[in-house]
């Protein structure tokens, strides 16, 4: 199919553009952005795919979007994408937005025997047999003019979504799983999925687990500085603080300028500009409320081998269940999850082992995950017999 391609950077024209796609059954889109320079990325290009059209929207030029966002929050507008998070989180970062009633293609193909997640150049490939042109992940999207090498690429990117997005949906409905890609996007289209844990990083390894509770607190402060500074200066965390440098800023706090000065792992460009505000932030006391997210906190799980392998066969029984329906274990439950439900079941999002996943899974398979049952082995006769206890 031929695309009459437009590059779009006058509000006039782009008003006009959106104008006409607003009673349309479905666009495709893309962005592309340049997020390692900044703690905000900038959004540089769109791309839009409708019926014959292509759009190619320069977002450094036009500074109202308004009419695009309205039509991703359309749920009478049907918006196709690859790897559509990382879009979306996008424009909710940068206005809010909330998309209504979207497909994704690596998450439909996820669903028809793909691997998850599937490169969208490797499904072109397989589903329209064709190959795309080299990457184009080294364009410099904030340089103007753009290199119409990267424009081509940026057409690539949204031109064949319309007919991956009719194959797939094919492929869903002989294998009743359409239902199924609709509720794994389902997710996209609320508030809670944009939500950041501000406490996320300081939870999220061992670390704490080491430290009493001043340093504990101290920690968890400390990341939210560093993001604060970050989005105060417009620039990358690691640019304040480099992720390996923070065990050592917590270890050196309650020494003062002596324990920064003795450590060897910092030097003073790292500690010196900052110092002040950290033994401000050490000496504060704790709040009401930084002791109840404290409260909150999982215990440490002790090293356990039993139960280290009962988890291991558990997903190994979970990715039998997946290979016999040709679904990647990755998209059903990846490890990541899986190693917060070993780590901290009752942390764990119950819900993400409801819907679709529970069906295919099946019930017994289902509340093992949920229960995390310890099982017994026996051997007899040479066969192996499995059970929960």
């Amino acid at each position: 199919m031929k695309f009459n391609v437009k590059f779009i950077d006058r509000q006039p024209d782009f008003d006009a553009a959106m104008d006409n796609l607003a009673s349309a059954e479905w666009i495709g889109f893309d962005t592309e952005f340049v997020g390692e320079k900044t703690y905000i990325p900038v959004l540089c290009l769109i791309q839009v795919v409708a019926g014959d059209d292509i759009f190619l929207i320069d977002t450094l030029r036009i500074k109202d979007l308004g009419k695009l966002l309205t039509i991703i929050e359309n749920p009478e507008v049907l918006k196709i994408t690859h790897a559509g998070d990382n879009d979306y989180r996008l424009l909710n970062i940068l206005f809010g937005t909330v998309p209504v009633n979207t497909f994704d293609t690596q998450i439909a193909a996820g669903f028809t025997g793909y691997n998850y997640p599937a490169g969208f150049s490797k499904i072109c490939e397989r589903e329209l047999r064709i190959t795309l042109a080299k990457s184009h992940t080294t364009a410099d999207w904030e340089a103007r003019p753009i290199d119409p090498r990267a424009l081509d690429y940026a057409v690539e990117d949204v031109k064949f979504l319309p007919e991956l997005h009719r194959k797939l949906t094919n492929k869903l409905r002989k294998l009743n799983r359409e239902s199924w890609s609709r509720e794994e996007n389902r997710k996209w289209e609320t508030p809670d999925f944009y939500r950041a844990d501000p406490y996320r990083e300081a939870f999220g390894g061992e670390f704490i687990y080491q430290l009493d509770s001043r340093d504990q607190i101290f920690l968890m402060r400390l990341y939210i500085w560093r993001r604060e500074k970050a989005a105060e200066m417009n620039v990358p965390r690691e640019v304040v603080l480099q992720n390996k440098h923070i065990s050592s800023v917590v270890k050196a706090i309650r020494h003062g300028l002596g324990g920064f000065k003795s450590n060897r792992t910092l030097t003073e460009n790292v500690w010196k500009k900052h110092v002040s505000d950290w033994e401000n932030l050490f000496k504060t006391p704790p709040s009401p409320f930084e002791k109840e997210i404290l409260s909150a906190l999982p215990d440490s799980v002790p090293d356990d081998p039993d139960r280290d392998w009962m988890h291991d066969f558990l997903y190994l029984m979970v990715k039998k269940r997946c290979n016999e329906n040709e679904i990647s274990a990755a998209l059903l439950l990846p490890k990541g999850d899986f190693n917060k439900l070993r780590s901290a079941p009752a942390n764990f999002d119950q819900s993400l082992l409801d819907g679709w996943r529970a069906e295919l899974l099946g019930e017994e398979l289902t509340n093992w995950l949920k229960t995390l049952r310890p099982i017994a082995v026996n051997w007899k006769n040479g066969v192996c017999q499995i059970s929960m206890n």
